[in-house]
């Protein structure tokens, strides 16, 4: 998804950039520390979500909010913000935030508003004449106790098979691994395993990077972070 954070303070934007780049999947297109920019960049810029503040300055962050639902721009929002008064959330609502995290927030809460936005976005893309149950709920319910999944697993993933990955993820002594070394532990191939490692590191739940060998050959790396939420997948 493409992102635009909207924050005054520096340390805040540091952290929010840092937590972004924890999330796959996620595009940065700009950082801006006041309304007027903001707005510039979301004229020019087609943005899926907007991290936004609430004091900026002189304005509000809310100002942006209601631009946006003025001209009906498909933009999710999430407010990351100090700002927790009744009128505050009142306004918000009205205005159609999705989400309203509080500072100082976690990065497991960070990573949850985003994978909302992101499973609602999705479930509208694909939308279809009938729509089912599990879609409705997608689109119209918040449930951040455990990791999403739209109308099952991707077409090749199996649910049996993304199990045997994450117990082998949770077996290894380590947080960091290669695809070669789980593809050992769990006894599947390197070829199939990747598809689940690619599969979890969209959901938030694993890292990934990579280098390229002698031989030219990618060589990708994982790190697990959320343990928890791979501990639900295997129970």
């Amino acid at each position: 998804m493409r992102v635009l954070i909207v924050e005054d303070d520096p340390m805040v934007m540091k952290l929010n950039v840092d937590y972004l780049t924890r999330v796959g999947d996620m595009e940065l297109v700009g950082r801006c520390t006041d309304v007027t920019t903001a707005l510039v960049v979301l004229e020019r810029e087609t943005i899926d979500v907007v991290l936004l503040d609430v004091y900026l300055g002189k304005r509000s962050g809310l100002e942006v909010a209601g631009w946006l639902r003025e001209r009906n721009i498909d933009t999710d929002i999430i407010l990351i913000t100090a700002a927790s008064e009744t009128e505050t959330v009142r306004e918000a609502r009205r205005l159609g935030v999705n989400d309203f995290l509080i500072k100082p927030f976690e990065f497991k809460r960070f990573r949850e508003a985003l994978e909302a936005c992101r499973q609602r976005r999705d479930a509208l893309d694909i939308l279809s004449d009938q729509v089912d149950q599990q879609t409705l709920d997608t689109l119209f319910r918040a449930d951040s106790n455990a990791p999403r999944r739209l109308n099952g697993l991707p077409k090749g993933l199996t649910a049996h098979s993304l199990a045997q990955v994450c117990e082998a993820i949770l077996a290894l002594s380590q947080d960091e691994f290669s695809t070669e070394g789980l593809a050992e532990v769990a006894g599947m191939s390197r070829v199939s395993i990747r598809k689940y490692l690619k599969y979890l590191a969209n959901l938030g739940l694993l890292t990934e990077s990579f280098a390229y060998g002698q031989v030219g050959r990618p060589s990708f790396s994982y790190r697990c972070l959320d343990r928890e939420a791979l501990e639900r997948i295997v129970n």
